[in-house]
């Protein structure tokens, strides 16, 4: 099974004219959870490396900057070896 981890914050306190209230925001971050794990487990299930027979980890850092109104989501992967990884990062990177 794919294990990935989600660090979601909000950088800043929201503005009262922000762009995103903090019922939005929740939202935002639920809605961008449940689409990047949907994604990533249609992309790698059932991938594991062919020499240790682990799956690959991922965390998931989301960040949305009230002041600059932006929101930033990073993919940090950690496998077994140099070769799983790249095996991994090939996958994600082929258009499906």
């Amino acid at each position: 099974m794919l294990d990935i981890a989600f660090e979601m914050e909000t950088q800043g306190d929201l503005p009262e004219d922000a762009l995103l209230d903090q019922y939005e925001l929740d939202a935002l971050f639920a809605a961008t959870r449940q689409s990047v794990t949907r994604d990533l487990e249609r992309q790698l299930d059932g991938i594991v490396c062919a020499e240790h027979g682990q799956p690959p980890h991922l965390k998931i850092t989301t960040r949305y900057d009230t002041e600059a109104e932006q929101f930033d989501l990073q993919y940090h992967i950690d496998t077994c070896c140099p070769l799983f990884l790249a095996r991994v990062i090939k996958t994600l990177n082929r258009k499906n």
